[in-house]
């Protein structure tokens, strides 16, 4: 599967809200909100793929990012 095709499948079922990361961080509305943004985003037709590739690693960043910030208790 190429990366269009993921992207595609990714566009036809969205992460949402409740998706529980690597971590265990249950994701929230705003976040999957952002983070799909980022797959629509490289998804778009006539983008290039060097731009497709900054999104593609912003999103992986953003992931990563809240996937293992803490939480107040």
């Amino acid at each position: 599967m190429n990366t269009q095709e993921r992207l595609a499948a990714a566009l036809k079922k969205p992460l949402q809200a409740g998706y529980v990361t690597y971590t265990g961080h249950v994701m929230t509305d705003a976040e999957c909100i952002t983070y799909n943004r980022y797959t629509a985003e490289a998804a778009r037709p006539g983008i290039s793929g060097q731009a497709r590739e900054f999104l593609l690693d912003q999103r992986h960043r953003f992931f990563v990012l809240i996937s293992e910030s803490r939480q107040p208790t």
